[in-house]
């Protein structure tokens, strides 16, 4: 297995560490690996500060700012409209914070896989623990990969395109973009051996990586590569074994007095953990952002526990979104929902929906009403006659269950429909009311000081 090295010469000087506080953390990326690991209660803390690293208000922002569920705020005073007005660059910010963010995790967990080899057990329950151990930073390290395969790659099927380079080992270097086909083989072999190891502790917490939420990645990862019989299989895997959170109970996911469907997610106590800025600022009343004519007019405002959960109306086209600002007194304060049950049914609906030997029309409406069912007051139930008519409604349905939550820009591209702003939600300093589908931009830059850095680091199609 050929071993990659990522450039880490701007990663390691970004300042940016994430959500530490609450994991208790040492410094163990500071120090020689053999001096920090000695014990599986040290590895155990060097896996929490991978946790702690990772941002998660990256790929919302991204999901977010360059799509159709947002429309500008008169009191916003350029805060995100770079991205909002579709002027990306190879300078942009949001590019460097997520593939810095996502090498300083992924240069973490690789310390601790590298560490976990030359540690010994003293009990049985470490054994479990380190296998346990094990397990999560194969998995994690496949889940930041893929999240930059996401943004920084096209979901084209050519296994020769390149995708990003694929961090195996701690090591400073310069390596040059590894093709999908060598990509992929590394990162189900990681999803491989996080399965093998976190099978026996099973569901043990959705604070961190388990069982199922490796499952559901599969699922995700065979969604993007169109494999539609393996993102059956392994959605089904984790439907069979864990419910949809019901109607009555649905609010206590968004100011997370209930656990309910969330299979992994990235805690956050206080605000000095993170906070999520996608609308408006945590710290005063700013708003940047009000939900999009277009998307409050796809919900039914009555009837859908989501949209009484997530929004509040002030007034006609002016809908704050409150979806991360449920806790009383913690304004934008959230723990990250990293994978939920109901992503795995529309993933299989989907798969279900697609022409080819595999496509059951019927199972995707069941699973589609099985939706419906927990989210509506009176949930009017589908059918499908066709592929077409199935994949439209999928979507849509989809894109009211994650507004907000990291899918729909991903979901525009690998579906090659373009972002299309309705005439309302444009203003006088929105610029662009559509991405065309074939926009070189469904693809991010780049960042600038990897180019710079790294001569082996080729740029995406129309960046600079």
């Amino acid at each position: 297995m050929k071993k990659l090295k990522i450039l880490l010469v701007a990663v390691l000087a970004f300042a940016y560490i994430g959500c530490e506080s609450e994991m208790n953390l040492s410094p163990f990326d500071s120090i020689d690996a053999e001096t920090a690991y000695q014990t599986v209660s040290d590895l155990n803390s060097g896996a929490l500060g991978a946790y702690g690293t990772i941002s998660g208000q990256n790929i919302y922002e991204i999901n977010a700012l360059m799509t159709d569920n947002l429309r500008r705020a008169s009191s916003n005073t350029g805060q995100g409209m770079q991205l909002f007005n579709h002027n990306l660059v190879s300078g942009d910010n949001t590019a460097a914070a997520v593939w810095q963010n996502a090498y300083v995790a992924i240069d973490r967990i690789n310390r601790v896989i590298e560490a976990s080899d030359n540690i010994e057990p003293a009990t049985n329950d470490e054994v479990d623990l380190l296998n346990r151990i094990r397990g999560e930073m194969f998995g994690l390290r496949a889940w930041q990969h893929f999240d930059m395969f996401r943004t920084f790659a096209s979901y084209d099927l050519s296994g020769s395109d390149l995708a990003v380079p694929y961090m195996l080992q701690s090591e400073i270097g310069k390596p040059a973009r590894a093709t999908k086909d060598e990509f992929f083989n590394l990162l189900l072999s990681d999803i491989d051996q996080a399965i093998s190891l976190l099978g026996p502790s099973g569901f043990h917490s959705n604070r961190r990586l388990n069982l199922h939420a490796v499952e559901g990645l599969r699922a995700r990862v065979a969604l993007y590569r169109q494999d539609w019989p393996t993102a059956i299989e392994y959605a089904s895997r984790v439907i069979d074994v864990l419910n949809l959170t019901p109607y009555d109970e649905y609010a206590g996911l968004w100011d997370d007095s209930n656990q309910g469907e969330v299979i992994f997610k990235l805690p956050r106590a206080t605000a000095s953990d993170g906070v999520i800025e996608l609308t408006e600022r945590a710290t005063n009343p700013d708003i940047f952002f009000f939900a999009s004519n277009d998307i409050v007019n796809h919900f039914d405002t009555e009837g859908d526990i989501r949209f009484q959960t997530w929004f509040q109306i002030l007034e006609p086209g002016r809908v704050r979104v409150m979806k991360y600002n449920q806790r009383p007194g913690q304004k934008n304060v959230a723990d990250i929902k990293m994978l939920r049950v109901s992503e795995m049914y529309f993933i299989r609906a989907e798969a279900h929906a697609q022409p080819g030997t595999q496509q059951n029309l019927e199972a995707a409406a069941s699973d589609i009403n099985s939706i419906k069912e927990v989210r509506y007051q009176n949930p009017e139930m589908v059918t499908f006659s066709s592929s077409e008519q199935a994949l439209a409604e999928i979507h849509t349905e989809k894109r009211l269950e994650f507004v907000y939550e990291g899918h729909r820009y991903f979901d525009l591209k690998r579906a090659g429909l373009p972002v299309q702003r309705i005439s309302e939600d444009i203003d006088g300093a929105t610029t662009s009311d559509n991405l065309p589908a074939n926009s070189h931009m469904f693809v991010f830059p780049i960042p600038q000081a990897e180019m710079f850095a790294n001569e082996n680091m080729i740029q995406n199609q129309g960046y600079e």
